[in-house]
């Protein structure tokens, strides 16, 4: 029998707490498979602060560290300087590198840290109920903008990897989907080349 569908080593068993439909279970196992096809799994090092990456720890099978909430990118510096052997990443959602940590993310970019950041960006604050976030789109409805994201009272949604590809530092910034199985292997490629 052909294989179809194979676990990466890269995860461990645990089973994911995700929402049905969310992406961060295709990114995990995009991420694990990556690590483990450049052979660096056991030299990598991720980093989840809060919101909804918070357990990535439990699922990535490699050294995990936890950062406060916004955090990820000052702690994966401190880890990748005094470990710099290391391929150190941080997984991030909207909720906290669009918001509480954009400070950070924008002055590792900045002064070119050699980490690799995963942003995974569903518009929304997932963990604490569905409230509107920095990336929520226009007419988005959530439970704090329940007729819909208005530029009037809301202002544009964040692109935060346009923004980020316009500092120098940064070496690699793409913005991908995994909404369909071709952009999932856009989504693996560029993943493959960020790390």
């Amino acid at each position: 029998m052909t294989m179809v569908y194979e676990k990466s080593k890269g995860l461990t068993d645990t089973p994911f707490h995700y929402c049905p439909g969310c992406t961060h279970g295709v990114i995990h196992k995009l991420v694990a498979e990556v690590l483990v096809e450049l052979g660096v799994l056991d030299n990598a090092i991720g980093v989840a602060p809060v919101g909804c990456s918070v357990l990535a720890y439990d699922y990535f099978n490699c050294d995990m560290s936890e950062a406060a909430h916004g955090r990820a990118p000052a702690v994966a510096t401190g880890i990748k300087r005094v470990h710099p052997d290391k391929v150190v990443f941080s997984y991030q959602g909207d909720g906290d590198l669009a918001s509480i940590g954009t400070a950070e993310v924008v002055h590792a970019a900045h002064r070119g840290e050699k980490i690799t950041t995963i942003f995974v960006n569903n518009a929304i604050y997932g963990m604490t109920g569905g409230q509107m976030a920095p990336t929520t789109l226009i007419g988005q409805k959530t439970t704090t903008s329940p007729l819909g994201r208005t530029v009037e009272h809301s202002g544009r949604p964040i692109r935060m990897s346009e923004l980020l590809a316009t500092i120098d530092g940064a070496k690699f910034v793409e913005r991908v989907s995994v909404d369909t199985p071709a952009n999932i292997r856009k989504a693996k490629k560029a993943i493959k080349k960020a790390f």
